[in-house]
């Protein structure tokens, strides 16, 4: 079975790893939502956080002490409060949110990734980019409707948590450069592992047997959801693999219609198309970028092949 798997073109097994991610996604807000019906949203937040640490720790300790070298401590810290706020207003926004409209209002992260760089790393940011951002928080104005009698303050959770996520992504982007995926991974879990359960304990309750089940079986779906993106971007290109991550949104409302009985509203139509092709607009730019970057920095001599970059690391 592997080797019929690794026998398909990169670009299939990529679409593979896509659509598994999306789908293990879906999954694991499902499980975050049935957990917060036993636990407050902050302490199902630890209970991911431990058990993700211990699912990672095993495979990260295979080669020893390894992973623990590092001389970016504070910027591994740094990540972890990010993460933590990030999920701390993700997984408050399921508990109390339509799941569909909490996953669209989600996917704005790219658009304040963007904004964020533009502010901290000096990156510039082009007119179609630009575009692409006014459309898509336009989409974000659609769905949650300020000045409406059906806002929700609830709303903000999910925007909240991207700008956490967009933040965090931006650690990320530095410590790739000197840190291994790995050391990256477990540093963020043993960190956030501690940090989360002092907010927890302000809110903790003798969490029952499903609770912890379904937290354990989340933290599993999300790892899933990470080794997946992993391989997809290893094998194939960031400008297409991004894609993928938009699936999830299908997956979600099928889902919530059939376990919560959650009907969309129709303003979710053009706000998600709004949000979703915006994101993708910017990722597809921002790969198109890269590789005109990598031509300029080999030089003219380089061959059609070589223009191609490497698989873009997630």
């Amino acid at each position: 079975m592997r080797d019929r798997f690794n026998a398909l073109p990169p670009y299939l097994q990529a679409s593979v790893f896509g659509v598994m991610a999306s789908i293990s996604a879906a999954i694991f807000s499902v499980f975050v939502r049935l957990a917060t019906e036993h636990i407050d949203p902050l302490q199902a937040v630890f209970f991911r956080n431990l058990f993700g640490l211990i699912l990672i720790a095993p495979l990260a300790f295979r080669s020893g002490l390894a992973p623990l070298k590092t001389r970016r401590l504070p910027m591994f810290v740094l990540r972890a409060v990010l993460s933590m706020g990030a999920m701390s207003f993700w997984f408050s926004a399921i508990a109390v949110m339509p799941l569909a409209e909490a996953t669209t209002l989600n996917f704005t992260v790219p658009l304040f990734g963007t904004v964020l760089a533009a502010i901290f790393l000096g990156e510039r940011i082009r007119r179609y980019r630009v575009a692409a951002l006014l459309a898509g928080f336009c989409g974000v104005l659609i769905i949650i409707r300020p000045g409406s009698e059906t806002m929700q303050v609830a709303s903000l959770l999910p925007i909240a948590a991207a700008i956490c996520m967009a933040s965090a992504g931006l650690t990320i982007k530095s410590l790739s450069r000197t840190e291994n995926p790995t050391t990256i991974i477990l540093y963020m879990m043993a960190l956030t592992t501690p940090m989360t359960l002092i907010p927890a304990l302000f809110v903790w309750q003798t969490p029952s047997w499903t609770a912890i089940g379904l937290m354990a079986a989340g933290a599993f779906m999300a790892n899933i959801t990470q080794i997946c993106n992993t391989n997809a971007f290893r094998v194939y290109d960031y400008g297409f693999v991004i894609g993928f991550n938009y699936l999830r949104l299908p997956f979600v409302l099928v889902i919530a219609l059939v376990m919560f009985g959650e009907v969309p509203e129709i303003w979710l139509v053009p706000g998600a198309g709004l949000i979703i092709g915006a994101a993708l607009f910017i990722a597809r730019r921002e790969a198109k970028l890269n590789r005109e970057a990598n031509r300029i920095k080999r030089g003219p001599s380089s061959t059609a092949s070589d223009l191609d970059p490497p698989p873009a690391k997630p």
